[in-house]
Formats: structure tokens, sequence, C-alpha cells
């Protein structure tokens, strides 16, 4: 099995920086529920970005300290996403997505069981198609995501006691 890494701008967490890593997706943008005089309710949509929060445990500190953080970066994740394919078994993925080596999209079909069985996937542009396996319940698509993100300064903590450091960095999408 091979680890996979974070990049957060031109800096590639190094292993022994990130040995417990964490990182949360949250959705955020213009959106609300408006009410007509009924109390039916309708949704109105403006716009949304990708918040990527990430937090990390290791023997070394990270190497975020010397990030501009009045630039942008690109941030791309080692943690997967997953879209649940059609009954065509396609998902359209993000454009925003790691593309590459070792973080290609990749495709499950999900069994009766519970298990995961990988399927091959076809990749036309952003429209992924995961192949049949049979007797499969449904599809899942992967994807590792990767953003254009404004970044916050660095949270850096090291403690002599445990010889340990913890971080954390926020990223919002432009």
């Amino acid at each position: 099995m091979t680890l996979r890494t974070a990049k957060i701008g031109p800096v590639e967490l190094p292993l022994l920086g990130a040995l417990d890593l964490d990182i949360s997706e949250q959705w955020f943008g213009g959106e609300t529920t408006l009410r007509t005089i009924s109390g039916a309710g309708i949704k109105q949509v403006a716009w949304h970005k990708l918040r990527l929060t990430i937090s990390g445990r290791g023997w070394i500190p990270p190497g975020l300290a010397g990030l501009d953080t009045s630039v942008q970066h690109v941030v791309a994740s080692c943690v997967p996403s997953a879209i649940t394919a059609d009954a065509n078994r396609q998902a359209t993925l993000p454009a925003t997505r790691r593309s590459d080596l070792g973080y290609e999209p990749w495709a499950w079909a999900l069994m009766p069981d519970g298990s995961t069985i990988n399927a091959d996937l076809t990749l036309v542009g952003s429209l992924a198609t995961a192949a049949v396996v049979s007797g499969a319940q449904g599809y899942q698509i992967l994807y590792y995501p990767q953003i254009t993100a404004w970044i916050s300064r660095p949270d850096i903590a090291g403690s002599r006691a445990t010889a340990g450091y913890q971080w954390q960095i926020v990223a919002e999408q432009v």
C-alpha cells in the first residue's frame, strides 16, 4: 500500500510530519430557503465552495511556517471523496480533483454483503463510468479533491513531553 501525501501550495507534507492526518470537507455558500405565503419552501442557491480543514500530528514539523498566506495556493488532498453513481453506473466528477500519478479516480462496486469490489473505471472528461460487476447493488466513484484556495495562517505546536508536533490549516476555495 502506498502512503499518500497532501500538498499545500509548494509544500508536500512530509509523512513524519503528518503521521496522524485528518482532512474535513465542508461545503459553504450563498444558499437559503425562502418561504411562500403558504409556507412552502423554495431553495435558492447562488454559489457554493469547498472548505478543507487539514490537521495533523507527527514527529517532525510539517514545514508550513514559510507559506505566503497573501496569495492563493493549490491544495491537494490525500483523503478520497466519493460520489454515488447513478443507475447507469455514472457520475460527473468535479474538475477540481487530483490527476497526478497515484491519485487517479477509481470505482467500487457495492456488494449485498457490505463489501466492496474494485470496478474498472472509464473516464471521459469529467464523466466517470464504472464497469458492471455481477451482483453489485450500486457503485461509488472515488477521487482526491484538489482546490485553488486562500489558506489560513497555520497553527503549529510542538511538545517536548510527547516529542511531537500538531498543526492545522484551513483552505477555502476561491
